[in-house]
C-alpha cells in the first residue's frame, strides 16, 4: 500500500487551450502513482474552445466550469473545496514540470511538516530564474527572488523556510488550506499567494521552498493587460498589510504605505496618476470588509510578528524605479521608524534595500534584450523572405510585360 498522499493537481484555465497542450502532458508524465492523483481543470469562462479540447484530448481530467472569469484565487478555492484529496497542487497552465516535481514537493511537506511548499520556477529554456524563493518589502509587495538572473543549477539548494510559495507552482495540505480560508477571493489574482503564506505563518503554520522541484514558465501566458495587473498588485498589497500585521506594526506601516502609494502615483507621471487614484478608491471601498477579515486572522494568531518579519527577506526593497522615489521611501522610513521593525538603525543610507532590486532589474533588462534579439531575428528572416518574394514577383511581372509586348506586335 502506498504511503504517498492523494493529490489533486488543479490547473486554472482562461482561454489557454494552446497552453494546456504543453502543461497537461507534463503532468501526465509525473513520476507519481496514478491511483494517488487526479487532474482538475477549472475553466474560468473560456471562449477559445478549451472545454471542447479537454473533452477530446484530455478525457482523464476532471473539468469544473464557471460561466464567468472568477479570477485565479476563487477558482483555486472552488477546485480545492471540490477535491477529496489530502493535498492539492496549484499549477499555472503556462508551466510545465519535471517528472520528479510532485514527489519532491510531497516529500518536502512530509519531512518538514509544513502546510505548504513552493517549487523553483525557471524560464521556458531553463536558463534563468523566474522564482527562487519569495521575499516581500514592508508595504506588502512580494517579489520572486533572483528573477531574471542566470540559473546556477536546476536542483541545487536545500529545502528552506520562505514567507510564501508562488501560487503558480505550489502544494498545500487541503485541510490546512481550507481551515485558513484559502486564497482571498477578493484579490482576484496576484499577491493572493503572498497573503496566504503570510497568513499561514501568523496562524502558526510553516511554508517552505523546494529548489529541487523544478517547473518551467512560458512568459506572457496569462493574457492580462499590464495596467490591470499593476492595479491588482497595488491594491492587494495594501489589503495584505491590513489583515496580517499585528496592531502595533499596522499602526506604523499603514500610514507609511499610503504615503508611498501617493509617492508612486507622483513618480508615475500625470497620465498614470489617475490610475493610482483608482487604486486608492478601490482599496478604501474594501476596508470595511478587510477589517472584518483582519479580526478573523488576528483571532487565530499563534506567532508574533517579530518571528515573521525575518522571513520578509528584502523588507526595505523599493517597489518603483527611480532615485526620486527611493529618496522619498527613505524619508518615510525615517519618519515612521520602519527600520526598527527589522533591526535596522534609524539612520539609513539612500542605497539600503536597493542591491537586490538593482540586480533583479539587470536580470530583467537581460530578459528584454533576449526577447528583442529574438524579434530582430524573426524580422530579419522575414525581410530576407520578403526580398526573395519581391525579386521573384518582379521577375514574373517583367516576363508578363514582355509577353504582352509580343502579343501587341
Amino acid at each position: 500500500m502506498s504511503t504517498l498522499p492523494s493529490v489533486s493537481i488543479i490547473v486554472v484555465n482562461w482561454n489557454g487551450r494552446h497552453l494546456l497542450e504543453t502543461c497537461l502532458p507534463s503532468i501526465a508524465a509525473l513520476d507519481y502513482p496514478h491511483g494517488c492523483r487526479e487532474v482538475v481543470v477549472f475553466d474560468n469562462g473560456s471562449t477559445d474552445g478549451s472545454v471542447d479540447w479537454l473533452a477530446r484530448w484530455a478525457p482523464e481530467a476532471r473539468v469544473l466550469r464557471s460561466g464567468t472569469n472568477l479570477g485565479f484565487a476563487e477558482a483555486c478555492n472552488q477546485a480545492a473545496a471540490a477535491s477529496a484529496s489530502e493535498t492539492v497542487v496549484f499549477l499555472n497552465n503556462d508551466l510545465r514540470v519535471e517528472p520528479l516535481w510532485l514527489r519532491r514537493m510531497v516529500d518536502a511537506l512530509q519531512v518538514t511538516g509544513a502546510a505548504a511548499a513552493g517549487s523553483r520556477i525557471l524560464d521556458w529554456e531553463g536558463r534563468h530564474y523566474d522564482f527562487d524563493g519569495g521575499a516581500m518589502n514592508f508595504y506588502g509587495h512580494g517579489v520572486s527572488r533572483h528573477h531574471g538572473r542566470r540559473c546556477t543549477g536546476t536542483g541545487d539548494g536545500e529545502t528552506r523556510r520562505t514567507l510564501f510559495a508562488c501560487g503558480a507552482a505550489m502544494i498545500v495540505e487541503r485541510g490546512r488550506f481550507l481551515a485558513s480560508a484559502g486564497f482571498d477571493p477578493d484579490y482576484f489574482a496576484y499577491f493572493e499567494d503572498v497573503d496566504l503564506g503570510w497568513r499561514l505563518w501568523v496562524e502558526g503554520e510553516e511554508v517552505v521552498y523546494v529548489p529541487s522541484a523544478v517547473a518551467y514558465h512560458r512568459h506572457h501566458g496569462s493574457g492580462m493587460e499590464a495596467a490591470r495587473r499593476t492595479k491588482l498588485l497595488e491594491r492587494n498589497a495594501l489589503a495584505s498589510l491590513v489583515k496580517n500585521y499585528d496592531d502595533a506594526n499596522l499602526a506604523v506601516v499603514f500610514p507609511a504605505a499610503l504615503l508611498l502609494l501617493d509617492a508612486r502615483a507622483h513618480a508615475a507621471g500625470e497620465v498614470r496618476a489617475a490610475f493610482y487614484r483608482e487604486v486608492r478608491t478601490e482599496f478604501l471601498a474594501m476596508l470595511p470588509g478587510l477589517f472584518a477579515k483582519r479580526a478573523v486572522v488576528q483571532a487565530r494568531r499563534q506567532r508574533a510578528d517579530r518571528d515573521i518579519v525575518t522571513l520578509f527577506g528584502e523588507p526595505l526593497r523599493p517597489s518603483f524605479f527611480g532615485r526620486s522615489y527611493w529618496l522619498v521611501q527613505q524619508e518615510v522610513m525615517q519618519a515612521f521608524g520602519i527600520g526598527r521593525m527589522f533591526g535596522q538603525e534609524d539612520t539609513m543610507t539612500a542605497h539600503q534595500g536597493l542591491e537586490e532590486f538593482v540586480a533583479d532589474l539587470q536580470g530583467r533588462i537581460e530578459d528584454l534584450e533576449r526577447e528583442l534579439a529574438a524579434v530582430r531575428e524573426t524580422v530579419a528572416a522575414a525581410e530576407v523572405a520578403h526580398a526573395a518574394d519581391r525579386a521573384r514577383l518582379a521577375a514574373e511581372v517583367e516576363r508578363l510585360q514582355r509577353e504582352l509586348e509580343r502579343v501587341a506586335r
